[in-house]
């Protein structure tokens, strides 16, 4: 299940243009990472949730969908959370007596999802949390495990003496075919399904993977990710940059243009010079630019 039926709003003014599960990064619509990543892991059918123009976030994702993959697509005319999603999107499963992997469309994260999935069931999970060190967990919702990795406090609550470990959920998650019972028809999985289940003390296993991990939560984010991918600090099979660019084929890095990603049918007038900005497809340029993300409707400068 990928979940791409956010609204995006932090990502503003750029998801004004695009829902945010198809912005593009590194010239790519973005929830196509995760996309990959759970086609090289061995998943074979995809159900993604849609909201915002659903036809062009259909139609985006279909034409990058990994060869072997059968993508179906879940509308949702009222946006129903994370909860809601899954519950509905459950009738479209291949298999709904299968665990399910659930992946967020808008982070860039390659945990192993083999070891999650053979831990999930070899634990007897009800649902499996995968999560990474940080500093700073409550920034994230601090979740705590004990000596045996079961999730004993979610959200910094309760205050259970067995968490002996805080950590942070990454948003990809694996669920039972039992967990959707505790599904309801909106909401939020973490407080309702969750809570219940950490309440209660079902098994909710937390599996560690301190793999890269990027969310697109804002503009400067989506920038900084940008320029990582295209100066290869940040990694992903397929991406491939040169000389501290991600261009087009047909365009060279150059003294004029450096450490920026520049998508296809980008006009760039003559003496203009760009550093560290991301350009997306049919921009016409006619100014220099450092530090900003220039489309065809607008010039965002960040530094």
């Amino acid at each position: 299940m990928l979940l791409a039926a956010g609204l995006g709003t932090r990502l503003r003014p750029l998801t004004d243009l695009r829902p945010k599960p198809i912005v593009p990064v590194a010239n790519r619509p973005l929830a196509g990472f995760a996309m990959e990543h759970l086609a090289r892991s061995g998943v074979h059918s995809i159900v993604a949730n849609t909201h915002p123009q659903p036809e062009l976030v259909e139609s985006t994702l279909q034409a990058v969908c990994p060869r072997g993959v059968d993508l179906r697509f879940s509308r949702e005319i009222d946006l129903l959370g994370t909860a809601g999603g899954l519950r509905k999107a459950r009738a479209l499963f291949d298999n709904t007596q299968s665990p399910v992997i659930v992946m967020n469309g808008d982070t860039l994260f390659a945990p192993d999802l083999e070891r999650a999935y053979a831990a999930h069931v070899g634990r007897g999970a009800v649902a499996t949390m995968i999560l990474r060190p940080t500093s700073e967990p409550e920034r994230f919702g601090a979740i705590g495990i004990d000596q045996n990795d079961w999730v004993r406090s979610l959200l910094g609550a309760p205050g259970d003496e067995r968490a002996l470990r805080s950590l942070m959920f990454t948003g990809v998650q694996i669920l039972s075919a039992d967990a959707f019972s505790a599904m309801p028809e909106s909401g939020c999985v973490i407080r309702s399904a969750y809570r219940h289940w950490v309440d209660t003390g079902a098994p909710v296993l937390g599996f560690i993977d301190a793999s890269p991990w990027a969310d697109l939560g804002t503009v400067a984010d989506y920038h900084r990710l940008n320029l990582e991918l295209a100066s290869g600090s940040f990694t992903w099979p397929g991406v491939e940059p040169r000389d501290g660019c991600i261009l087009p084929a047909a365009l060279e890095p150059s003294a004029s243009i450096r450490r920026s990603v520049i998508g296809a049918e980008v006009e760039i007038a003559p003496g203009v010079s760009l550093d560290r900005c991301v350009v997306w497809s049919g921009t016409h340029v006619t100014r220099s630019a450092t530090g900003a993300i220039l489309t065809p409707q607008h010039r965002i400068e960040l530094s």
